[in-house]
């Protein structure tokens, strides 16, 4: 690769800086609710796969273990999850969104589409549709790269 290009036109360098300002304006957005979006990607999380151990919640929102610890103890000061016995092993315990947890993830989402449209303005379908795939075949080389290690 010649030395004359600039990074600012490498793709690497693009995909972080669409990461680095989707992130700001989501914690810009998400503060209105008074939610980072660390927390709202727990929520997610939470919502979107019921019954998950912390390891698990902590990958799918790109975390460390011990700050989905931190992050749950946030939420349920909050009243936005509730600790349960698990239904299926009645010594685990685990977190779901509580009504109000509910309804904050649900305004929350509202903010992120409308940040995503945003973002995506001047896009046709067709052209959406082709980023979000070659956007999941970078990953997908990159994690098998990951495998070969």
């Amino acid at each position: 690769m010649s030395s004359n290009i600039s990074v600012r036109s490498l793709v690497g360098y693009l995909i972080k800086q669409s990461q680095h300002a989707v992130r700001t304006s989501m914690d810009q957005e998400l503060r209105r609710l008074d939610l980072t979006t660390s927390q709202y990607a727990l929520m997610r999380a939470i919502d979107e796969t019921p019954g998950s151990s912390g390891a698990e919640l902590a990958r799918l929102c790109f975390i460390t273990p011990q700050s989905v610890s931190e992050l749950v103890k946030g939420l349920l000061e909050q009243k936005l999850i509730e600790r349960t016995s698990s239904e299926t092993h009645g010594r685990v315990i685990e977190v779901r969104l509580s009504t109000r947890g509910r309804e904050q993830l649900r305004k929350a989402e509202m903010l992120v589409r409308a940040l995503e449209e945003k973002m995506l303005v001047g896009m046709t379908i067709k052209q959406r549709n082709s980023l979000s795939s070659m956007l999941r075949l970078c990953v997908e080389n990159l994690s098998k790269m990951d495998g070969e290690s």
